[in-house]
């Protein structure tokens, strides 16, 4: 991606030189971005070291490897209706309950079919503990691939606080029953319940709630705007293939380990693993208040690049140690098994956390650029090689060859963009005059 090299500099009048706010912009948004991204994480990563407290590491295998395909297949399901649906649910007027509906079934049913295909081809006696659990493998996909769609939808309807109260109510309610599954005792199926049942509970509730906004807006008065098939098939392209990418590793990774490691070696990736993914969320979630800012603060670019990089700088160095030296003692309270097979697991990522920054700086500026494809090719190749290096290496190196894989992969996608990147950077921070905005090679100008 050449950034600098065929960009130039091109006036604008659009934001005064003495208005911007941009520094405080960035941190500002950082903050509410990383409040709503990281809280994800978080109780993803509590719920996991919770579990490890209550159940047997081969039941929080059995059941990560469950929940992480379930994740995966709703994802593959949905086919990006979710963000689909904050952009073109206020423009679809009329339309907007029938497109309520029509979404619902054509994402409940390719979940019921995707959902099915797995519990045929995979390895039923590992996760599975009896035929009603596999039945029941199907419809937890679909309920799960209709929540997907629910927190955007709220957004596209002016109510986005009712995704942020579904999701802290999913993570308190989980919290709240592996204790009582834990207590049963119902084992595997224990987790995987505690994890669904809430779903299964906000969905309807959600339901309700998201048609009677329609319903009682001025919305279904209004005509429907016409859309374009092209940028309806654009859209839906730069929302749903990285989506489908980012949710192949969550979704295969922890089968690929217990089918070669078995389910207690699947237990300690799952607890350990949830740690590392905590913080690579933390460090892409920085990446849209930087675009956002950008986008409404062209003419102040250098500003908030090296604001940006300053807060990628302090993420980096806070991961790392992160990993490296608090989260082995961790992984030691919880269990000393787990340490011992976590622990070489945590130190490779720690190593890795840098290509991570490097690849969020790249990220950001191919987003600014709308140059999306770039962005798609190095998460393929970065997906591609770590779930082949741990298909490959796992079974003779244990655990270390996921670490190993993932290491490798995040260099490699690091490398192929080192160049690019750097480009791009220093042709931001050169932008030292006031009332001129960026334009990328592929010309389209940051500003408006």
């Amino acid at each position: 991606m050449q950034i600098a090299g065929s960009g130039d500099w091109e006036p604008s009048s659009s934001v005064a030189a003495g208005a911007l706010p941009s520094r405080r912009v960035l941190a500002a948004d950082s903050l509410v971005s990383l409040a709503s991204n990281v809280f994800g994480a978080m109780s993803n990563l509590i719920f996991w070291v919770v579990a490890a407290f209550l159940y047997s590491a081969a039941d929080v295998g059995s059941a990560g490897v469950v929940i992480g395909a379930a994740l995966g297949l709703s994802t593959l399901s949905n086919f990006g209706m979710g963000t689909l649906a904050t952009q073109y649910l206020p423009m679809s007027g009329s339309l907007a309950m029938r497109w309520f509906f029509r979404s619902h079934y054509a994402v409940f049913t390719a979940s019921l079919v995707t959902g099915t295909a797995f519990v045929i081809v995979a390895p039923r006696s590992l996760l599975f503990g009896s035929p009603t659990e596999v039945a029941m493998f199907p419809v937890l996909v679909a309920i799960l691939s209709i929540s997907m769609l629910y927190d955007p939808a709220a957004s596209g309807l002016g109510r986005a606080r009712w995704g942020a109260l579904a999701n802290v109510s999913h993570a308190m309610m989980r919290l709240l029953l592996l204790p009582l599954f834990a207590v049963v005792p119902f084992g595997t199926i224990g987790v995987v319940l505690a994890w669904f049942l809430p779903v299964t509970i906000l969905v309807p509730i959600l339901s309700v709630a998201i048609m009677s906004r329609i319903g009682t807006t001025k919305l279904t008065e209004i005509a429907p705007r016409q859309i374009r098939r092209g940028q309806l098939l654009r859209d839906f392209r730069k929302s749903f293939a990285p989506a489908l990418l980012a949710a192949l590793v969550p979704a295969l990774l922890p089968l690929i380990v217990m089918v070669t490691l078995g389910r207690e070696q699947a237990g300690y990736y799952i607890v350990t693993f949830s740690l590392v993914m905590m913080l690579a969320v933390l460090m892409s979630a920085t990446v849209g208040p930087f675009v956002t800012a950008a986008g409404d603060y062209a003419t102040d670019l250098a500003g908030l690049t090296y604001r940006f990089g300053f807060v990628l700088v302090l993420a980096t160095l806070a991961s790392t140690m992160f990993l490296a030296i608090i989260a082995p003692t961790g992984l030691g309270i919880i269990g000393e098994d787990y340490r011992t097979y976590g622990g070489p697991l945590l130190a490779l990522a720690a190593a890795a956390i840098p290509f991570l920054a490097l690849q969020a700086f790249y990220g950001a500026f191919s987003q600014l650029r709308r140059d999306y494809r770039k962005v798609i090719a190095s998460q393929f190749l970065s997906t591609a090689t770590l779930l082949l290096g741990a298909t490959i290496f796992a079974g003779q190196y244990g655990l270390v060859a996921v670490g190993w894989s993932f290491l490798l992969a995040e260099a490699l996608v690091a490398a192929v963009v080192f160049v690019p990147t750097v480009r791009a950077i220093r042709a931001a921070t050169r932008m030292r005059e006031p009332g001129r905005a960026y334009r990328g090679a592929a010309g389209s100008t940051v500003a408006t």
